[in-house]
């Protein structure tokens, strides 16, 4: 089973995604902001697959990108936005020399997610 570490700081959005990812035969563990976020990525914790919530106090996403790529962690994410910056992120994540990632705006679209996951895992077959 795959292993899905939810990055967000509003604790009922991740809830939401935790629940659908289960019924949907995913594993997904909660990390509240960024810095939990980091703190589990400096763990021994197996990780398949981020969803990542860009603007969160303290640790912005941003941030744990520039973490996971210090560590060299590339794990495969999605980015989750409710911000009108989106561009902003778009400059923000290349300059960092990541290749682009799918951006996903809130309200999030719960089945578009998982078929961007199950992609990403190159799990399309089973979909």
């Amino acid at each position: 089973m795959y292993k899905i570490l939810i990055v967000e700081d509003e604790p009922e959005i991740a809830e939401v995604l935790r629940e659908f990812l289960a019924k949907t035969g995913f594993e997904a563990f909660i990390a509240l902001g960024g810095e939990k976020a980091i703190e589990i990525l400096n763990s021994d914790a197996k990780i398949d697959f981020i969803i990542l919530d860009m603007k969160m106090p303290k640790v912005s996403g941003i941030e744990v990108l520039s973490e996971m790529r210090n560590k060299n962690l590339n794990h495969p994410v999605v980015i989750l936005t409710g911000s009108i910056n989106e561009d902003k992120y778009v400059r923000d994540i290349k300059n960092m020399g990541y290749p682009s990632m799918k951006i996903v705006s809130k309200p999030v679209d719960l089945f578009e997610l998982v078929v961007i996951i199950k992609n990403k895992l190159d799990l399309e077959r089973s979909l």
